[in-house]
């Protein structure tokens, strides 16, 4: 069921996909899906996270400098371009969830608030190194991939990792970095661990 729920959306779009397509589609009544979810949103939000279980982890690289952090965000970027659940995909979909508020609130906290939570958290740590200013509200900065892949989306065009890398270098690094801060830090050694948890 979960692979016809995807199917549909991937042909259809998430507004045009319904249950009677998704239950054909699957070889299922329709009331077969509705013992197991409650609408098309629950469905469709369970079906991305069963193809992208990395939708529900909170986990922001620490690399050791915001670089190398933003890099690691780009690696995840090219992934997803190869992936059956691409960033094109996710975005159409957080689209149609500005008009269905049943989906905006399944979806909201898994694909446009993680982003908001990454960037913030990359951020925060490079402002503990000192590479970044510590008392600066950076708030405007974390929406900028975000608004950056929605105004992209709406006008038809890839967000692939080429994007995401040309959003970091022209927008958000030189609008942290200070003169003279340079493009890696020699404050903290690179940790064992590429990941730190966000905080909500």
């Amino acid at each position: 069921m979960l692979d016809a729920a995807l199917a549909a959306l991937m042909e259809h779009g998430y507004d045009a996909t319904n249950m009677n397509d998704i239950a054909a589609r699957a070889g299922v009544g329709k009331a077969a899906i509705y013992r197991r979810w409650s609408s098309k949103a629950a469905l469709i939000t369970d079906a991305l996270v069963y193809w992208q279980p990395d939708l529900l982890s909170d986990d922001a690289p620490d690399t050791g400098s915001l670089v190398g952090d933003f890099d690691y965000v780009v690696g995840l970027a090219k992934r997803n371009d190869n992936d059956l659940i691409t960033n094109d995909l996710l975005l159409r979909v957080a689209l149609e969830a500005a008009h269905d508020a049943e989906l905006a609130s399944a979806l909201s906290d898994l694909l446009l608030y993680k982003g908001k939570r990454l960037v913030s958290a990359i951020l925060a740590q490079a402002a503990d190194r000192g590479e970044i200013s510590a008392t600066r509200d950076w708030s405007l900065v974390t929406d900028v991939i975000v608004a950056m892949s929605l105004l992209r989306a709406i006008g038809g065009q890839t967000v692939d990792a080429d994007f995401v890398r040309q959003v970091i270098d022209t927008l958000i690094l030189p609008a942290v970095q200070t003169p003279g801060t340079g493009k890696t830090s020699t404050k903290t050694a690179k940790p064992s661990s590429p990941h730190r948890r966000v905080q909500a």
